[in-house]
């Protein structure tokens, strides 16, 4: 992967690099990137509502 492929963040729909994303975690097989720790802990709290989206 390149700093130039991006993926979407789940909570916000932002592109972000997976090489320069904040964090990142895993759920049911599928690793999500995340432009923020705002996100990614709003993520955390009902990860089945936005990995669906």
């Amino acid at each position: 992967m390149t700093d130039t492929d991006t993926m979407r963040d789940p909570v916000c729909g932002m592109d972000v690099s997976p090489v320069t994303s904040v964090t990142s975690t895993e759920y049911d097989g599928t690793t999500y990137h995340f432009c923020s720790e705002d996100c990614y802990h709003t993520f955390s709290e009902n990860p089945a509502q936005y990995a669906s989206a």
